[in-house]
């Protein structure tokens, strides 16, 4: 099972977020759960907006399936 089929079955924390990581070409390199993501922004507020951005399940899911679609494409 790959990683987008099991986000869109199972039903995770609600408090869990996601960093993304890109390559160069734009698609996604590496995606880490981030368990507890109010420390996360405590230990990294002094990037400002160069910060990743943490993502919720539903939008992981956006992200991976138009990942999908540009590999295909691709």
């Amino acid at each position: 099972m790959d990683y987008l089929r099991f986000l869109k079955s199972n039903k995770l924390k609600e408090d869990n977020r996601w960093i993304v990581k890109y390559n160069k070409k734009g698609l996604v390199r590496e995606v880490k759960l981030i368990y507890k993501p109010s420390e996360y922004y405590a230990l990294n507020k002094h990037r400002g907006e160069n910060a990743r951005s943490l993502h919720n399940q539903n939008v992981l899911v956006q992200i991976l399936e138009k990942n999908k679609q540009l590999k295909n494409n691709g």
